[in-house]
């Protein structure tokens, strides 16, 4: 009796060991150079700069496009690529401006986090991020999802 339950206490000690190494992996991608088409205007947004809000205006035009539906109606739809970052970036976006509001993060401290984070979504656009996406896919809580941001890892 005593064995079976060291034996079952180990095995649950390298099972949280196992899931705790997994949750801190990092994801190291190479820089590439960008190419993005020059921005005319940035969406509005009191809380950020214009620095901050051209980034997230090339974010929305690369992970976003505007597709024809066709006849008969000629509607156009909005594609997502990589919904799961996209949805998370938003998300972090009223995040850290009502972080802002609120003065529990200061002006420049927030902006140069999401700066970071968006500058690494714009350079994993073309890359298979399937691991990053299945993590913000299981988080909800604006804290936990800067925390998988700050693993990825950009590499000149």
């Amino acid at each position: 009796m005593k064995v079976e339950m060291r034996v079952t206490i180990l095995f649950c000690l390298l099972s949280f060991m196992t899931v705790c190494t997994e949750a801190q992996e990092k994801w190291v991608y190479e820089a590439t150079p960008l190419s993005l088409a020059p921005i005319a205007e940035c969406e509005q947004n009191q809380y950020l700069s214009e620095d901050v809000r051209m980034f997230l205006s090339k974010f929305n035009q690369v992970y976003s496009k505007k597709v024809n539906m066709g006849a008969p109606d000629f509607q156009t739809s909005i594609e997502i690529i990589k919904p799961d970052l996209y949805y998370s970036v938003q998300k972090l976006s009223k995040y850290f401006c009502k972080c802002m509001k609120k003065g529990t993060l200061e002006k420049n401290v927030a902006e140069d986090e999401f700066r970071n984070i968006l500058k690494k979504c714009l350079q994993i656009v073309q890359r298979d991020t399937s691991p990053i996406e299945a993590e913000l896919r299981a988080t909800n809580n604006p804290a936990d999802i800067v925390g998988v941001f700050d693993r990825i890892v950009i590499e000149n």
